[in-house]
């Protein structure tokens, strides 16, 4: 049987890449909805996206160190 393994960066990677398609429409509807009651849901939305694509962002950086330190001095 085979084992199946668990690949952090490839998780990060899709969450970071769910929260940068949901941030900008939860912006919009935020800005067209300004004033109404439906706003307040999707402030909390765009708020708690927000916040997942920073500790996303955080946690790509942390996986992705030795291969963003290699592109950056020049090394392959």
């Amino acid at each position: 049987m085979a084992k199946i393994t668990f690949n952090k960066r490839k998780v990060v990677s899709l969450i970071l890449l769910i929260t940068l398609i949901i941030m900008p429409i939860s912006a919009l509807i935020v800005h067209v909805t300004h004033g109404k009651a439906i706003n307040h849901f999707w402030l909390h939305i765009h708020v708690t996206f927000g916040v997942l694509f920073v500790v996303a962002g955080i946690f790509h950086i942390v996986y992705n160190w030795r291969t963003l330190k290699n592109y950056l001095i020049g090394k392959k």
